[in-house]
């Protein structure tokens, strides 16, 4: 059985397909009701910033062979007008999301069982406006060799991947300035797609000999000099 959280957005869904093709049996998790899932998909909804959500899902299901953690806040605001409570929401919604759910299910999961957090290359490259967001993702980080350390005796591997500009429809149009400044400074040329993401997923839930990581699905934006 594999848990999806964050089923609403392109890589949550792209996640979801691969694993059905997989052969996963997937329980689809996001903060509002999804339609139009693949058939056998178990839809679940409600707000996993508060731990309640979690138990709740918990109830749901009997064993947990992978955990993708993909849900998140995408609000951004420059850091003069972050207040408290913007920085409150974003952990719990990026970062604690995580944290109360993995916890959850921990019980649940068998060896050789796999965690896999979706993290972002914010975590470790500032972009503007986005410095709550890029805290609780490294935190996710942190989080993710933690947990990498802490059970491995118990044969559960947990890795990330921190996917950089991820396409979606309408994004050349809506965001043309940041398009066009991806495509310049990314060896690849272009944004990634959400099945790209969503195969790095598989690839670490099937990936025995890995735990710890954090791997880039950026098209090598991280690892080159970004000059353009």
């Amino acid at each position: 059985m594999a848990v999806v959280t964050g089923v609403r957005g392109g890589i949550g869904r792209a996640t979801v397909a691969r694993l059905v093709d997989d052969g996963f049996e997937v329980v689809a998790h996001s903060r509002e009701a999804v339609a139009d899932l693949p058939l056998g998909v178990v839809p679940l909804s409600g707000d996993l910033s508060d731990p309640a959500t979690a138990t709740h899902l918990k109830e749901s299901v009997s064993r947990v062979d992978l955990l993708v953690n993909n849900a998140a806040s995408q609000v951004v605001a420059p850091l003069d007008a972050l207040v408290a409570s913007s920085w409150a929401d974003m952990m719990a919604a990026s970062f604690l999301s995580a944290v109360h759910l993995t916890s959850a299910l921990r019980p649940l999961m068998p060896p050789g069982a796999s965690v896999v957090n979706v993290s972002s290359i914010e975590a470790s490259s500032a972009f503007p406006n986005h410095a709550h967001y890029a805290a609780a993702k490294a935190a996710l980080e942190s989080f993710t060799r933690s947990a990498a350390l802490e059970w491995a005796s118990a044969g559960i591997r947990v890795n990330a991947v921190a996917p950089g500009l991820v396409d979606r429809p309408g994004l050349a149009e809506d965001w043309p300035e940041g398009w066009d400044w991806w495509a310049r400074t990314c060896p690849l040329g272009r944004p990634i797609h959400p099945t790209e993401v969503a195969d790095a997923i598989s690839f670490l839930a099937t990936a025995t000999g890995i735990s710890g990581v954090v791997l880039p699905v950026d098209g090598g934006w991280s690892a080159s000099a970004r000059l353009a």
